[in-house]
């Protein structure tokens, strides 16, 4: 095995993201992850600890749509760990009703897909320091349907939970192929993966019952979150994919995005808006 590195993975309370952490601790790797409070960072420690008692993991409380959030738990992370080898963008909700964030933001655009925005560039200059940082954003085959909406990212006159997870999956593909493209640094590495139809709650919580039903339904074809969390560790971890940058990939392979995800016009245009909406200027300097 290779020497023992560090990951920082987002929206790990459970599902996908608990099993991402359980794999990279299993590795021996140490993790820092978030959840969306204490009470869900301490369960999640339990949780990993019962079965990994010497696994080397910290938990940091942060709603992930909320940027105050980010700010907060980036700036404690690199003040410990000022060497990141990886960040996995995890975390993810679905909602049936427009709903806006504290902070003015539609929840399921800033959690979905801002929320990788701004962390990956609060931990760029921490993932530069490494050897080969490497950056993995947890996407979907539910970019086939999305359609980016730049002027109203929100959907505020027409929204729709189908519509508003395929913007923000659709978001993620984009968020990937332009910062290949733009990132000046030859050792950090960036990758979406898929990671299938997966046995979650995602379709329980914020849902009205008709969603709740066909998730219900739906889910039941599924994986488990352990063999959905593969794809995301393999790109995170795996020595023969380190330089392979800027794809696509489900069941460890690189696969193809639908015509949706292949406007490099709207990819320029998405990559500014969201720097707009996260306040950031030069996306690759470091803050003071």
């Amino acid at each position: 095995m290779s020497s023992p590195k560090i990951y920082v993975v987002t929206g790990a309370s459970q599902g996908i993201g608990l099993e991402t952490v359980r794999s990279l601790v299993d590795l021996g790797h140490r993790v820092l992850f978030t959840a969306r409070s204490q009470g869900k960072v301490d369960h999640a420690i339990s949780i990993i600890m019962s079965s990994h008692p010497d696994a080397l993991v910290e938990g940091y409380a942060a709603d992930m749509s909320l940027q105050s959030d980010i700010r907060k738990a980036a700036a404690e992370m690199i003040a410990k760990h000022p060497v990141i080898d990886g960040l996995i963008n995890n975390v993810g909700t679905w909602m049936s009703n427009h709903h806006l964030t504290k902070e003015g933001i539609e929840t399921v655009f800033a959690t979905n897909h801002l929320s990788y925005v701004l962390m990956t560039h609060l931990l760029y200059p921490a993932l530069k320091r490494s050897g080969h940082g490497r950056i993995v954003n947890v996407a979907s085959n539910a970019h086939s349907y999305g359609k980016i909406n730049i002027p109203d990212p929100g959907y505020s006159k027409n929204y729709h939970g189908l519509r508003s997870n395929g913007q923000s999956k659709l978001a993620n593909l984009y968020f990937t192929f332009e910062l290949d493209a733009l990132k000046p640094d030859t050792n950090i590495s960036v990758y979406a993966a898929s990671p299938g139809l997966v046995k979650t709650d995602i379709g329980l919580k914020h849902t009205n019952w008709l969603h709740t039903l066909a998730w219900k339904f739906r889910r039941r074809k599924g994986q488990t979150p352990s063999e959905g969390s593969r794809t995301s560790v393999f790109c995170a971890t795996d020595p023969s994919v380190e330089r392979i940058s800027g794809k696509y990939w489900e069941s460890n392979k690189v696969k193809d995005v639908f015509p949706s995800a292949k406007d490099p016009v709207l990819g320029k245009q998405l990559w500014d808006r969201s720097n707009q909406m996260c306040g950031i200027g030069d996306y690759f300097k470091e803050r003071g």
